[in-house]
């Protein structure tokens, strides 16, 4: 949808944030919200201005932002949310007896990192996504939510990629849905203390964070999916996302590679036990078959270019017959 510049909702939205209709920069947005740069006090930010919307979850909003920001204020790399001019994260706009949602972040530098091409990627910026994910892990380990309506689900009870939306798989996939239900049987006996468990980004993935290849510098957002889960999930997203994106034949390879500069990275701001190392394989197992079952539906089988028919390729049979997404000995690569 292309920003609009005209309309009064526009001008007290900005007027909330501090600056003028005339200081906005349209921008790229979604199919529903616009999105527009502008510049204040030095620091350039985006506001996202979301139309009446019954899809728009404004408790989930209000849960999601102060989160980001007690992230933001603690150090972590992460779109920090902008507090407008009276001190809110959220700001609602009242028009024709309709309700307009904006939001301000401060702008994060770079590019998504699966605009990236994979020879930009290198042992560094391997480390800093580490990094990255440690600081925000340590950090979950104090968090508090405001109160306790403000609180995130835990993983299994919203729908993210390790817990797709619940729908009858046909007979076709019931050998699918059976794994799927072993390992959801597995992962809820594993243990929850503070150091393994506590909130997670739960989608942290190539289009959810920017990078500036210049700097080094990894910037996390879209904080939609948080939830309370275990933090070894967001290492698994990574390894998950960085095989669908490496075009080479030496996956085990380049896998230990990824997470030797990985965990180098994360563990200069978290501690991460070969224990919970040796749990990836359950959990990239669990987003096999949760990215699976999302698009199998919308899949075209003549498609085998794309990231989905690269992965949907022979994905069935895999996890059928329960081959590892891919097979390292995960626990020994902390020794090394």
């Amino acid at each position: 949808m292309p920003p609009i510049t005209n309309a009064p909702f526009v001008d007290v939205a900005a007027r909330r944030y501090g600056v003028s209709a005339a200081d906005l920069t349209p921008m790229v947005g979604g199919h529903v919200t616009h999105v527009y740069s502008f510049t204040k006090d030095s620091t350039d930010c985006v506001l996202r201005i979301t139309p009446p919307n019954e899809e728009i979850d404004l408790p989930a909003m209000r849960a999601i932002l102060p989160w980001m920001r007690f992230l933001a204020e603690g150090g972590a790399s992460v779109a920090a949310p902008v507090l407008s001019q009276s001190g809110n994260l959220i700001e609602l706009i009242e028009q024709d007896g309709q309700t307009y949602i904006a939001v301000a972040f401060e702008r994060a530098p770079g590019v998504r990192g699966e605009e990236l091409t994979f020879d930009q990627w290198n042992d560094a910026l391997f480390a800093r996504l580490g990094q990255v994910a440690g600081k925000m892990h340590a950090l979950a380990k104090t968090y508090v939510p405001p109160s306790a309506d403000l609180k995130r689900p835990e993983w299994n009870a919203a729908v993210n990629c390790y817990h797709p939306p619940e729908e009858e798989l046909p007979p076709s996939e019931a050998i699918v849905a059976e794994k799927q239900a072993r390992l959801f049987e597995i992962v809820q006996t594993l243990p929850k203390d503070e150091d393994s468990y506590g909130m997670i980004h739960a989608d942290l993935h190539g289009g959810n964070f920017f990078v500036d290849v210049v700097t080094n510098t990894i910037t996390v957002f879209d904080f939609d999916d948080c939830a309370y889960g275990w933090f070894a999930m967001d290492i698994a997203m990574s390894v998950f996302d960085m095989l669908v994106l490496y075009p080479g034949a030496d996956r085990e390879a380049f896998t230990v590679r990824f997470l030797r500069s990985y965990l180098q990275g994360y563990r200069t701001e978290n501690a991460i036990s070969a224990s919970w190392l040796g749990q990836l394989p359950h959990f990239l197992k669990l987003l096999e078959i949760g990215v699976y079952v999302e698009v199998r539906p919308y899949h075209d089988p003549a498609d085998t270019e794309s990231w989905v028919g690269r992965f949907m390729a022979n994905r069935k049979f895999r996890i059928e017959h329960d081959i590892p997404y891919i097979d390292i000995d995960f626990a020994h690569l902390s020794h090394q």
